[in-house]
C-alpha cells in the first residue's frame, strides 16, 4: 500500500522550426531545454552566476524550486526527482516546421505544486530556448497547442489548455493505489494459463547495480534486477514526496526473494548506445539501455503485480526524468498503458472504461 499520488501530462505541440529530436535522445534534450528555462527563470544563485555550473547547498534547494526539482546531488544515490519525461513514442528524429508531435510530463506527489512552473517553462523552452542540436541558431523551436491530464488506469482525460486559450486549468486527475490494485486484479485474471507476463519496453531502460566500486549495467532484462530497481524508485518516491517511512525491510527481502523466483523465458530487445555531453560535469555520460520485449514466467505474480502495474507510472532504471524506462504490461482487453501517448491526439472524453 501506498499514499502516493502522480499525474501524467501530455503537451501537444507544433514545429515551428526544424527540430532534431535524435529519437531515444529526445528526452535528454527536453529536459535540457526545461532545466535552462527553470534555472535562469527561478533561481537567484544561477543567474548570479551565469554559465558557470555549481551545485547548490541543501538550504537553497529548499527554498529554491528549480533547485529542488532539478537537482539530485545533493545526497547522492539517495534523492530521486519529482518528475519524469516522457519523450514521443514511438521515437522521433526530424522534424519540419508545421509537424505535430507530443511528448509527456509526470509529476509525483508534493511536485504537483510546481505544474505552473512546469508549464510556463516548457512554452518558454518551445518559443526562445529551442530544443535539440541546432538551438542555438533558431532551430527547435515549437509551440504548444494543448495540454491533457490523463488517468490510464480508469480511462479518464482532462483537458488543461485547450487550442487557441491561454488559460491553463489545474488537472484534478490523478494516479492512486485504489487505481492500481483494480488494474493489477485485471492483469491476474488475464494471465494465460502458462503463467507468463509480456513486458513492453519502449524507451531505453538503463539497469545499473554495484559489485564492489564499479557500476555493471544489465543488456539483458533480468527480471530480479529490474523489479529490485523500480521498487527502490516506488519506495523513495512515497518516502520523499508523500511523506510515507520506508517499507520495512523484512518486506522488501520478500518481494525479492519473489522477484528472484521469475524467470526470463523469451527475450527480443536491443541494447542503444547512447552518450549524452553533460557541460555541467564537462563529461559524457550514459543514457545507453534496452528497448523490446520480453516474456517472463512465474508460479504467482500476485504479490509483484502492484508494483509492476505502479512502475509503469513511475518509469524504472536510470535516467527517467530524460525519458527513459517507459515500459508497460501486455494482455488484456484494454489499452495498453501508453497508448494515451502513441495516439494522434486526444480529447477531454475517457479514453476507455475500466471501473
Amino acid at each position: 500500500m501506498t499514499t502516493l499520488q502522480l499525474t501524467h501530462l501530455r503537451f501537444d505541440c507544433i514545429a515551428a522550426t526544424p527540430i532534431k529530436l535524435e529519437g531515444h535522445k529526445a528526452g535528454n534534450s527536453l529536459r535540457n531545454a526545461l532545466a535552462n528555462v527553470m534555472r535562469r527563470a527561478t533561481c537567484p544563485e544561477a543567474r548570479r552566476n551565469g554559465r558557470q555550473h555549481t551545485y547548490p547547498t541543501p538550504e537553497h534547494a529548499a527554498v529554491c524550486p528549480a533547485c529542488w526539482l532539478l537537482t539530485a546531488n545533493l545526497d547522492p544515490g539517495t534523492i530521486v526527482r519529482a518528475y519524469a519525461l516522457i519523450p514521443p513514442i514511438p521515437p522521433r528524429h526530424d522534424l519540419s516546421p508545421g509537424d505535430r508531435f507530443a511528448f509527456g510530463l509526470t509529476l509525483f506527489g508534493d511536485g504537483f505544486r510546481y505544474l505552473p512552473y512546469f508549464v510556463l517553462a516548457i512554452n518558454e523552452a518551445g518559443q526562445q530556448e529551442g530544443v535539440g542540436p541546432g538551438r542555438r541558431e533558431g532551430m527547435g523551436r515549437f509551440q504548444v497547442e494543448s495540454i491533457t491530464a490523463v488517468d490510464p488506469l480508469r480511462g479518464d482525460a482532462q483537458q488543461c489548455l485547450a487550442p487557441g486559450d491561454n488559460l491553463v486549468h489545474v488537472p484534478s486527475l490523478h494516479i492512486d493505489h485504489t487505481a492500481v490494485s483494480h488494474i493489477s486484479h485485471r492483469h491476474l485474471q488475464n494471465l494465460p494459463a502458462s503463467g507468463e507476463l509480456t513486458i513492453h519496453f519502449h524507451t531505453p531502460t538503463r539497469l545499473v547495480e554495484k559489485h564492489g566500486e564499479q557500476e555493471r549495467p544489465y543488456k539483458i532484462p533480468d527480471f530480479s534486477v529490474f523489479f529490485r530497481r523500480l521498487l527502490y524508485r516506488i519506495d523513495e518516491l512515497n518516502r520523499q514526496f508523500a511523506g510515507q517511512e520506508r517499507r520495512d525491510a523484512d518486506d522488501v527481502q520478500r518481494l525479492y526473494r519473489l522477484a528472484e523466483s521469475a524467470r526470463l523465458v523469451d527475450s527480443h530487445v536491443h541494447w542503444h548506445e547512447i552518450w549524452t555531453h553533460s557541460s555541467r560535469k564537462n563529461d559524457k555520460t550514459p543514457l545507453s539501455g534496452f528497448t523490446g520485449t520480453a516474456v517472463y514466467w512465474a508460479a504467482d505474480w500476485a504479490e509483484l503485480m502492484p508494483w509492476l502495474v505502479w512502475g509503469q507510472a513511475t518509469q524504472a532504471g536510470k535516467s527517467v526524468v530524460k525519458g527513459n524506462g517507459v515500459y508497460e504490461l501486455a494482455g488484456g482487453s484494454w489499452p495498453l498503458y501508453w497508448d494515451w501517448m502513441q495516439a494522434a491526439s486526444l480529447t477531454a472524453s475517457p479514453i476507455t472504461d475500466y471501473r
